[in-house]
């Protein structure tokens, strides 16, 4: 069985107005109908229209001019739908963004403390494979994911790591070509290594500081789509 999506109100509301623009084949800067119209229609009170609206004009979709009324302001079916997946993927990466940030952020500083040098030899082994593996076009997102576990598994904190690798394949969403491209998040490369060094000089904040480079690089990237 597969797990049941809940879906809010405004979003099943948002989901009839784009109904109704392909319906109606409107067009760009064609009018839609008023709140009080779209009220009657959908059987629906007016926060719950207008929340509805809020978030299709968050994606661009519509555009309310006040005192005018609602335009559309994409109307093909297909540019619509990309549109909002598009914007929905780029806040649920952030989101792990977030979640990874917290976690891999205290990983990257007990291990800084706590790694012995043999765990420090496999993440350095583990770096060199990615690099190669990226300079030779190949998909390193697999060795990529080994070198941040090993940061997690340094930390010698095995909650941590069990935390980790609950989410690790939230985490994986990060690692395997969102949006279909591949070496997305290559500009990160040269923060890992620094982040490394941070952990080989016993420098927690050094570390952390790198660390953090990594994740607002991934961010800025994401955001760019």
């Amino acid at each position: 069985m597969k797990t049941i999506k809940k879906v809010s109100m405004h979003e099943m509301i948002a989901e009839e107005i784009k109904r109704y623009i392909n319906d109606h084949q409107l067009k760009k800067g064609d009018k839609l109908p008023s709140v009080a119209e779209l009220t009657s229609i959908l059987g629906v009170s007016r926060s719950s229209i207008r929340e509805g609206l809020r978030y299709l004009e968050g994606f661009d979709v519509i555009e309310v001019q006040n005192g005018k009324g609602i335009f559309v302001k994409e109307g093909e079916a297909l540019k619509i739908e990309a549109k909002i997946d598009v914007e929905q993927e780029k806040n649920y990466l952030l989101h792990i963004s977030e979640l990874r940030r917290a976690l891999e952020g205290k990983a990257v500083e007990l291990a800084t403390l706590r790694a012995t040098n043999q765990e420090i030899e496999e993440m350095d082994q583990l770096l060199i494979e990615v690099i190669r593996l990226r300079d030779a076009g190949i998909d390193s997102s697999e060795v990529d994911w080994e070198f941040h576990k090993a940061i997690y598994r340094a930390s010698h904190n095995p909650l941590l790591e069990s935390v980790a690798e609950s989410v690790s394949d939230t985490f994986n969403k990060l690692w395997s070509r969102p949006f279909g491209i591949e070496h997305i998040f290559s500009d990160t490369l040269p923060f890992h290594s620094t982040m490394l060094d941070g952990i080989k000089q016993r420098d927690p904040a050094y570390a952390l500081q790198e660390f953090n480079k990594i994740i607002d690089a991934v961010e800025d990237t994401v955001r760019r789509i």
